[in-house]
């Protein structure tokens, strides 16, 4: 008896040990098909000559933004990532201060908003009464009569969580809260209304644990169009709970549209993941890298695009400008990315690693991805049956770990290639830097800073805790 079980407890363990060496091997190599579309490798020498070319003459940003409009602003979550370079453009480009207003549960903290007062209003935006307020407040008499351009750019973040049970802060936020703002907007007048969406919400799921027999797990290649979502009728058709309540909200916005009353709308995806220097923010997936020192990773043989935040910015006033020349392309999304061909992982984890400043050391541990994703699936597990039916078990709340859930590996581990010519056709799209540059000018940023906390502090302070720096996710970024 004793001798069967342990020789069905073998063939059990030499299955799953074939199934996840499967798993495994698809996983840490790079597709041929997607090696022929990646970009040239980042050697260090390449790294190193585009670190010292923007040291030496940092880009100007200023050149590539439409021309200053006689408007007034108004930018929902304008202490962001994104909606804080919008704040800037739009301050580099001429608009007077006094006629912006930066709305947001954070004061700004950008060079230019608080250098110029930038008037700030503490907002919630699933507050329908507070937003309303912000819109009712009047303005300096020589602004009041302008036309309004509302930008959106509030959202909830979180990759980890795939099944609809946990679809509550997701819809109050980034659904309702868009809701609120775009009613108040129109009832207050605004002609003009721009809401960032994500590129994420063309990503179709994948199932990572496939059969020997399948060469690929299920959509692990994707080209997408235009990052064009599935149907919304359900949220099982997207990557997880963030893609498809931005595709909702983005829905909202779109179907807003009413060229004969005056109030246009549309939505920019960013496609994939954003960046961004200006400010320490944890939504941009390089800071978050840095600030933890690196991190255990499954994700080198993997070929993506980024967008940088001043990419974003750029095309959410690239579409204003449309709309004020009077070009028909109300109720339309756009993706954008960086230009250039996609790039590895390996290219983006060798440029920190080389970078960093040596007081602040990056390192990137590879890791097997099949069996985080075993164990993605047993915490989701967990996570779902102690919320429907064992309540009396400890929820679990760490961020990290809500992160290591299956719907995670649908942003981070498929090959996602975007195409943006739509954007570049209809908006004039340009974009300022390619992310090799953007990555460098993000990087410069952070070696200055340690520089000078050194000089007044003497050390560096870590910003990572234990479990930060352990638990091996994707950065929380990966998602927008």
């Amino acid at each position: 008896m004793w001798l069967q079980i342990l020789l069905l407890a073998f063939v059990v363990g030499l299955g799953l040990s074939a199934f996840l060496y499967h798993i495994n091997s698809v996983l840490s190599t790079t597709p041929e098909e997607v090696e022929k579309i990646a970009g040239k490798p980042w050697t260090d020498e390449v790294i190193r000559d585009a670190y010292e070319k923007c040291r030496k003459n940092r880009p100007d940003f200023k050149k590539y933004l439409p021309p200053k409009q006689d408007r007034r602003y108004i930018v929902f979550g304008g202490s962001g990532l994104v909606g804080g370079w919008m704040v800037e453009h739009l301050i580099m480009r001429g608009q007077n201060p006094a006629a912006i207003r930066i709305v947001d549960l954070q004061p700004p903290i950008r060079e230019l908003a608080v250098k110029n007062n930038v008037p700030y209003f503490k907002a919630d935006v699933t507050d329908r009464a507070a937003v309303e307020k912000v819109f009712n407040i009047a303005w300096p008499s020589e602004y009041a009569n302008l036309p309004l351009t509302v930008f959106h750019t509030v959202a909830y973040i979180h990759a980890g969580y795939g099944k609809a049970d946990f679809l509550g802060t997701y819809m109050k936020v980034n659904v309702d809260g868009t809701r609120n703002v775009l009613e108040a907007a129109r009832s207050a007048g605004c002609d003009i209304f721009i809401a960032t969406s994500s590129g994420s919400i063309g990503i179709r799921p994948a199932n990572f644990l496939f059969p020997p027999w399948q060469k690929y797990p299920r959509n692990f290649i994707q080209i997408s169009d235009n990052a064009e979502p599935p149907s919304l009728d359900k949220a099982e058709n997207f990557a997880g709970c963030y893609a498809y309540s931005k595709a909702l909200a983005e829905k909202l916005v779109t179907d807003a549209d009413d060229k004969k009353a005056g109030f246009r709308t549309g939505a920019i995806r960013p496609g994939h993941a954003i960046y961004g220097h200006g400010a320490e923010n944890r939504n941009s997936v390089v800071y978050d890298y840095l600030r933890r020192g690196g991190l255990q990773t499954w994700l080198y043989p993997l070929v993506l695009q980024y967008v940088s935040a001043q990419n974003v910015s750029l095309a959410h006033l690239s579409y204003e400008a449309r709309l004020v020349e009077g070009r028909d392309v109300g109720g339309n999304a756009y993706c954008v990315s960086d230009p250039g061909p996609p790039f590895r992982y390996t290219d983006l984890y060798r440029l920190l690693s080389t970078l960093a400043h040596p007081k602040t050391p990056v390192k990137f541990t590879p890791v097997p991805a099949a069996l985080l994703i075993l164990i993605a699936h047993l915490l989701e597990g967990y996570i779902v049956l102690q919320r429907r039916h064992l309540n009396f078990l400890p929820a679990v709340t760490n961020f990290e770990l809500t992160m290591l859930q299956p719907a995670m590996f649908n942003y981070s581990t498929i090959y996602i290639i975007y195409d943006d010519s739509r954007a570049r056709k209809e908006l004039g799209y340009n974009p300022g830097h390619t992310t090799l540059e953007g990555l460098c000018l993000h990087m410069l940023e952070w070696n200055e800073k340690v520089e000078e906390k050194l000089k007044t502090e003497g050390k560096v302070p870590d910003e990572a805790t234990t479990l930060e720096k352990s638990v091996p996710v994707a950065p929380k970024g990966v998602a927008i």
